[in-house]
This record gives structure tokens, C-alpha cells and sequence, in this order.
């Protein structure tokens, strides 16, 4: 089988490209490094694929998801996974026409060309949980020791796919997502495509670029090396998250594209068990590196989420072989073996 894995210099798509090539599929990786334009050095994606290629049967294309190029590709696969995008929603409120050129228009892009030439494929779509927007702060939260939990016990495992995305605010980046979102859905519903949506929550791991805009966890860690000062945006840091590996959600997509149900929405994070707030994680931080953080407190973004776990028993339930593998301590660590072996 031929998987065409489109970002896939980033860190879902390189870890998609490394799953699949293991697992004996054909490889298709497709990126034009927009990353590196959009968060600077820091953020540039193109030693991943470097790497990639040196070490797999990899067959990579410099090319822009919109280009008209991607027709050819597509007729030729037999799965797409579409992590390629924008990813920051505070760099979205900065640039929300490229915002929308990438994430919503690139993506209808694709899907035009999966229902024109390939509507056997099946399609995987990297979605978020900022298309709930503001939502999950309409809840109540108690502060409990270095972190909010919830007042309503029933949020205890999380939020799931019932949350509402309407009427509230959600940054560029949330609306050009759920306008992707929804797109990819209703080329399930309407023409047939064996598409499915995929609501991601904090995903991480050693090929995440440290940049301050996107990917927080190695962003931290990197700080606690430098000793910089690290600002944290609102909520005195006991804002929570829940992390997953980003192999552990490409196992996820394996078992999807071996099984498709067309037009589902999955919320999928670390779930409960690896859910921790910005002050929890600096003690482990510190715990990992042996460095102390030097912060500061600033004042909340746009949109930003107080608390947010994601309910993923619906991925559990569909996809029975699946469940997160990879723990908090075991990512962080990672995270920090990847930025020592840079910085030598």
C-alpha cells in the first residue's frame, strides 16, 4: 500500500512517515518547509526530512498542498494524512489570510483532489481541540494544589466530541481548522470519502521543533537549559493539558486507515493519565534536566483554554488495539535527549 503523508516533515508527518515505512507501506512525504517561514530558524523542519531519507525508503516532494501538482500524487495512494498546516493560534491572529489559505483552502484542496481522482482513498485529517474554541471555559474549575479541576465531576475523564464549537471566540487558527473540519466530514456525508477527523490535543515528542508559539513542551525544556526567562500566559499556570506522543497518535491512524469509518470526529490527547498543568510540568522539567525554571506570569492569550483534558474513549471504543503507550516522564525525557544532541 501507498500512504501519502503530507506535512510530513513535521512532527506528526515524520512520525507518520517512520510508522508506515516500518510497517512495510510505500512512503509519499510532501512538504514545503512552510514551518520554518512562519516561526522562523528555530521552527524549520527540513533536518527532519534529511534525516528521514537517510535512514528510510522515502520518496519526498518539495511542494505546496494547494499546488496543482498534488492531483498526480493523490491518484497514486491509498490513504492520505493530512497533517501539513498553520499551527499556532497566537500566530494566526497575526497573519489570518495565510491562516485560511493554509488550513482551509489547502485542505478543501486535497479533498477536491482525493473525490476527483482517488474516492477510494481513505483520509485522515489532522483537526484540533481549538475548533471548541472558547467552550471549555463556560465550565467552572477549583484550583487543586498546581493545577484546575473541574467543578462537574461528569469532566473528570475529560471533554468529548458532544462539546458545542459554535458561538464563541476561537482565534483564525480555530475557525480555518473547524472550517477544515467540517469539510472533511461532509466529503464523507456528501460524496462518499472514507474521511475521518482526528480533534488532536497537546501533541509532542523528540522531533518537536522548540519555538514559543507552538509545541510548549520543548519550548520549556529549552528554557530550563538556557536559564531564559520563560514567560506563562494567564491563569498563574495552573492551566492544564493532556500530552500524547505523536507516535502514539500515528499508531492511531494505522489502525483507522486499516479500518475506516467514514465522517467520524475523534478527540484524542493523553487523556487523564497524562494530563498536567504549566507548573506541574516544571517539576518535572527540573526533575529531568536538573535546572531551575526561571519564569515569569504574563497575561492570557486569545482563546487559550484554562483546562482542557480530551475524553478519548471513542478512539478506545472504535479501535480496540489502540491506546496511548508512551508516559509523560518517558516524553519529557525524550524531549530533552533530542535538544542535548542539537545543541552538541
Amino acid at each position: 500500500m501507498k500512504i501519502l503523508v503530507t506535512g510530513g516533515a513535521g512532527l506528526v508527518g515524520s512520525e507518520c512517515c517512520r510508522l508506515f515505512s516500518s510497517e512495510g507501506y510505500e512512503v509519499i512525504s510532501v512538504d514545503n518547509y512552510m514551518r520554518g517561514k512562519i516561526f522562523g530558524t528555530d521552527g524549520n523542519t527540513s533536518s527532519t526530512m534529511k534525516a528521514l531519507t537517510d535512514e528510510l525508503d522515502i520518496e519526498h516532494h518539495d511542494i505546496d498542498i494547494r499546488d496543482e501538482k498534488m492531483g498526480e500524487l493523490v491518484k497514486n495512494v491509498d490513504a492520505i494524512i493530512h497533517t501539513a498546516a498553520q499551527p499556532s493560534h497566537p500566530r494566526s491572529i497575526e497573519i489570518p489570510v495565510e491562516d485560511f489559505q493554509i488550513n482551509a483552502h489547502g485542505t478543501l484542496m486535497l479533498l477536491e483532489n482525493v473525490r476527483k481522482y482517488n474516492k477510494d482513498a481513505t483520509f485522515v485529517f489532522c483537526s484540533t481541540n481549538k475548533v471548541y474554541g472558547e467552550m471549555p471555559n463556560r465550565f467552572s474549575y477549583k484550583k487543586v494544589g498546581k493545577r484546575f479541576e473541574p467543578e462537574d465531576r461528569k469532566l473528570h475523564d475529560g471533554f468529548d466530541e458532544s462539546l458545542s464549537i459554535d458561538q464563541n471566540m476561537h482565534t483564525p487558527f480555530g475557525v480555518s481548522k473547524t472550517a477544515a473540519d467540517l469539510y472533511t466530514q461532509e466529503y464523507a456525508y456528501l460524496y462518499g470519502l472514507k474521511t475521518g477527523v482526528f480533534r488532536m490535543g497537546c501533541i509532542t515528542g523528540g522531533a518537536a521543533k522548540a519555538v514559543e508559539m507552538h509545541n510548549w513542551e520543548p519550548f520549556f525544556v529549552k528554557k530550563a537549559l538556557t536559564g531564559d526567562l520563560l514567560t506563562i500566559f494567564g491563569y498563574g499556570g495552573c492551566q492544564v493539558r493532556d500530552v500524547i506522543h505523536a507516535a502514539d497518535l500515528a499508531k492511531l491512524f494505522l489502525e483507522f486507515i486499516k479500518n475506516p469509518r467514514p465522517g467520524e470526529v475523534y478527540n484524542i490527547g493523553g487523556a487523564r493519565q497524562n494530563s498536567i498543568s504549566l507548573l506541574e510540568s516544571f517539576d518535572l522539567i527540573e526533575k529531568i534536566t536538573g535546572k531551575k525554571m526561571n519564569y515569569k506570569m504574563g497575561p492570557e492569550r486569545e482563546a487559550d483554554h484554562q483546562w482542557w483534558i480530551s475524553n478519548i474513549g471513542k478512539a478506545r471504543k472504535h479501535y480496540k488495539n489502540w491506546d496511548i503507550r508512551i508516559n509523560l516522564e518517558d516524553i519529557f525525557r525524550e524531549i530533552h535527549k533530542a535538544l542535548i544532541k542539537e545543541s552538541v
